[in-house]
This record gives C-alpha cells, sequence and structure tokens, in this order.
C-alpha cells in the first residue's frame, strides 16, 4: 500500500483506529498517553525575592523533582505583600497544573490579624498538594550580650529595663513569637523592624537593637562562627535539627510560632495534576542533596497531606487570635 493510499485509510477509519493500530496512544483519559500531565515544565511560583529560605529550598527541591516529574521545574520569583502578589498569581492561574505555588503558612495565620490593610489571599482560594517543610523561630543574641541563655532573657521580668528587638516585619513570625514572649513573660520591651530576616539578624551583629528572632538558617552561619548565639526556639517540642535548644514553652509560656511551607495550586487544578505532583514530590524528597540541604540548615520535614495543612493553618490562626486579642495587638 503506497503512502497517498494508507493515509486515505487511516481517514476512512478513523484517526484513531489508525494510529492506535501503529501503535502510537491517542490519550484516552485514563492518565496514558497524550493526555497524561505533565507534557511541559511546570512553573513554580516563589513568593519572595530571591535567597530567602522558600527560594532556597524550591531550587534544591526543584533539581531533585525533574526525574520523577519527567520535566523540568521552573522557579519563579514573584516578591510582593509578604507573600500575597505571588500567591494571588497562583490562585488566578489555570486549572491545568503548569503554574504552582510554594507558600508560607504566616500569609494566612499572620499577615490577616497583623498588618493593616493587608492584601490578602485566602487559603480557600488555593488547593493544598502537600506539605512540605516547617522551620522553626529562634531568639538570638550578640556574643557579648549579657544574654547568655533564655532564662537570663525570662530574669529580666519586673527589672525595669526595657529592651529592644529586631524582627523582619509585622506579620512574620519574628515579629509575633518575640512580641507575644515578652508579653508573657512580663519584660518591657520595643520592637524594631527591619526589611527581611538578614537584615534583622545583621541589627543584632552591629548591636543596633538587645536581641533578635529569625529562622535558624538566616544565622546559622553567625552563630557557627560565634559572633551570634542562639538562646531559645518558639517550636512546641524540641525541634530534631535543634535538639539542644530549650524551647519557650518547656520554660512555661505556652507559645509556639513556626513557619510550614506548602505546594498549592489554583482551586481549579485537576485531580490528575494534583495526583502526578504528589507522586513526583514523595520521590523528590527522598532526593540525598536536599536532605543534606534540610539538615544543614536546621529545617524540619512536613510532608503531610493537604488536609493536614489545612488543619494546622487554621489551628494556628485560632490560637495567634487568641495572644493577638489577649495583649491587644493592632495592626500595623
Amino acid at each position: 500500500m503506497n503512502r497517498r493510499a494508507a493515509l486515505r485509510l487511516g481517514v476512512g477509519l478513523g484517526a484513531g483506529t489508525f494510529l492506535a493500530g501503529c501503535g502510537v496512544q491517542t490519550g484516552s483519559g485514563d492518565g496514558e498517553g497524550d493526555s497524561a500531565y505533565p507534557q511541559r515544565s511546570v512553573e513554580l511560583i516563589v513568593p519572595f525575592a530571591p535567597g530567602g529560605s522558600t527560594d532556597l529550598i524550591a531550587r534544591t527541591l526543584g533539581k531533585a523533582i525533574e526525574e520523577p516529574l519527567g520535566h523540568s521545574m521552573v522557579i519563579v520569583n514573584r516578591d510582593g505583600a509578604a507573600a500575597a502578589v505571588g500567591t494571588k498569581e497562583v490562585a488566578a492561574a489555570q486549572g491545568d497544573g503548569y503554574k504552582i505555588g510554594f507558600p508560607p503558612s504566616s500569609l494566612f495565620t499572620l499577615t490577616p490579624q497583623l498588618v493593616k490593610n493587608a492584601d490578602t489571599v485566602s487559603l480557600d482560594d488555593l488547593r493544598v498538594v502537600i506539605g512540605l517543610t516547617v522551620e522553626n523561630i529562634v531568639l538570638v543574641a550578640h556574643k557579648d550580650s549579657p544574654f547568655k541563655t533564655l532564662d537570663d532573657v525570662i530574669a529580666l521580668k519586673d527589672s525595669g529595663r526595657r529592651i529592644t528587638y529586631g524582627h523582619s516585619g509585622v506579620g512574620t513570625g519574628a515579629y509575633f513569637a518575640q512580641t507575644a514572649f515578652y508579653k508573657l513573660a512580663g519584660i518591657n520591651a520595643a520592637d524594631v523592624p527591619f526589611g527581611g530576616g538578614g537584615p534583622a539578624v545583621t541589627a543584632v551583629l552591629g548591636k543596633q537593637v538587645d536581641i533578635g528572632a529569625s529562622q535558624p538558617a538566616e544565622s546559622m552561619r553567625l552563630v557557627e562562627s560565634g559572633e551570634l548565639r542562639w538562646l531559645g526556639v518558639f517550636s512546641q517540642q524540641r525541634s530534631p535539627s535543634l535538639p539542644d535548644l530549650p524551647t519557650a514553652k518547656e520554660k512555661g509560656f505556652d507559645l509556639t510560632v513556626d513557619q510550614a511551607r506548602f505546594i498549592a495550586g489554583p482551586k481549579s487544578i485537576s485531580d490528575d495534576a494534583v495526583t502526578a505532583l504528589q507522586k513526583a514530590f514523595r520521590e523528590a524528597v527522598k532526593d540525598p542533596e536536599y536532605d543534606a540541604f534540610l539538615k544543614k540548615n536546621f529545617i524540619d520535614r512536613f510532608e503531610v497531606e493537604g488536609a493536614e495543612v489545612a488543619s494546622k493553618i487554621k489551628g494556628d490562626f485560632d490560637r495567634y487570635k487568641v495572644l493577638i486579642d489577649r495583649f491587644g495587638l493592632q495592626p500595623k
């Protein structure tokens, strides 16, 4: 049969029948062949500037996921409004799964309660794909500071001394953890905002403030060099990555503040895309380089289902609200 005749036969029998006879899958909607997701690279929106914890986690994991996903994952930074700009872009994306995001929990737990006129996005506008990481908040002091331990800070109660504390901005975990802690401990303290975790740590190093708070990765190099020291952590229990650091809770203060991160898509993202992404991420997190990165940066795993992520965010929002209301913290 010559080529022209074969083509006529293909049309007469129907393209699907002809191609199937040639061993080519046409995609029946069962997840096989050309209809299977993904067919091209996937865009992961990081709602922060390059270089921060969220960005570094995403880029490390982006390399690890290429093989299980079968395509590249392109990291795109969309900074602005405490992660709201990039996250809103994800919420407005098509449901085909080719644009997903990596938002922080603080966008849903603290920003709406503490930031005046906040440009917020609701978790109801998204579909959580999978949880990935959780970072703790640590108190940090200069090596020459009189605060050698968490007990030294607690001892300030009723001393009459007023201290200053640096943080990465209102609406962040570093701000709320310290503000709530000093009020619970009866310590006279004034907050000094900076434009991010890095500048806040630098302010502690330069003795511009008495004390500060950060995520461990933001201050670890200065702690390792001996310029700064960690005093305590605001985790529920001692962190696996910081086993020797006491928690505020074990000192008698029922205060847990952390930063969880998760993968999310628009509310309309397809079930097929979610299933494929979950499978790929579950393989990617086994990558030895990714594991080494987490350990080096004191980042704990939070690899849970979407329902558990949503439950944590709701629980954190409610817990934080109790303290915000109790101390009359007003949006700034």
